[in-house]
């Protein structure tokens, strides 16, 4: 175990580029993971860990069950300052406890169904959106410029292990989605769509493009669209939250396919 108490030290400023500047992500390809629940889910994907963090004097025991786990399987480990390691969470009053990772680098699928993320700027948002992808079966996440860094802490936070049972890819257009993955691609649209429940779910692939709450899907995501869907609203009430909306969306798509097939959609 290596002991940091010092704001100058190499690696801890080198985490702090990560926790404070998302383009640091990107340039250095890792992340900060807090916590039990991306513990469990980087251990069980079998991903590499390049250091286990630990505030200095944390001792529940489900923390220190895993602090275990992964120094045995090789995590080298490094006790942080109290006042350092919470400069470096993304949470206040977390577990104690952070994994520096390298990004995770997945094959393209063949098949299953996509979500196109089109300028979703709230890392809490996005990492919602990646875990209702999961949970509904969706196999690839794609995240047009101008969408959060979908790596960064926060949203891996918010994910809550999800990254790794996707496919993530980002920068990329609406018209690229389209080309790269041909599917019928449908937009969730707030007004003027097909009514949700009419609107014909069952291809063999979907792919669902949800815009950022309030503006809505760019125009060149509109236009990468083969059709809208809208989710019939009580009166009065102008939208919904955009994970709200995809859940809605995703599940409707589960539930149509289900219903066909008597059986599940693939999932990751």
């Amino acid at each position: 175990m290596k002991a940091i108490g010092s704001a100058e030290n190499a690696s801890f400023k080198r985490w702090m580029r990560l926790a404070e500047m998302p383009r640091e992500v990107r340039e250095q390809r890792r992340t900060l993971a807090e916590g039990i629940h991306l513990a469990e889910a980087i251990h069980a994907a079998g991903h590499p860990i390049e250091a286990l963090v630990v505030r200095r004097g944390t001792d529940r025991a489900d923390v220190q069950q895993w602090i275990e786990t992964l120094v045995a399987a090789g995590a080298p480990r490094y006790e942080l300052a109290p006042n350092l390691f919470d400069r470096l969470s993304p949470v206040e009053r977390g577990s104690g406890m952070l994994l520096v990772i390298p990004l995770r680098e997945a094959q393209r699928p063949a098949s299953g169904d996509a979500l196109f993320l089109d300028r979703i700027q709230d890392p809490g948002n996005a990492g919602a959106l990646l875990r209702i992808a999961a949970a509904a079966g969706v196999r690839s996440v794609l995240a047009a410029p101008g969408t959060v860094g979908l790596w960064t802490p926060k949203v891996m936070r918010g994910a809550q292990g999800a990254h790794f049972r996707l496919h993530l890819e980002e920068d990329i257009d609406a018209a690229q989605a389209r080309r790269t993955f041909p599917m019928h691609w449908i937009g969730a649209a707030a007004h003027s769509g097909t009514p949700l429940w009419t609107a014909e779910l069952t291809m063999a692939r979907l792919g669902l493009m949800i815009g950022a709450e309030g503006a809505g899907l760019s125009q060149a995501a509109m236009a990468a669209c083969d059709a809208q869907v809208t989710i019939p609203l009580a009166t009065g009430v102008e939208s919904l939250n955009v994970g709200a909306a995809a859940a809605i969306c995703l599940f409707e798509r589960r539930r149509q396919a289900d219903a066909l097939r008597g059986g599940r959609v693939s999932s990751a």
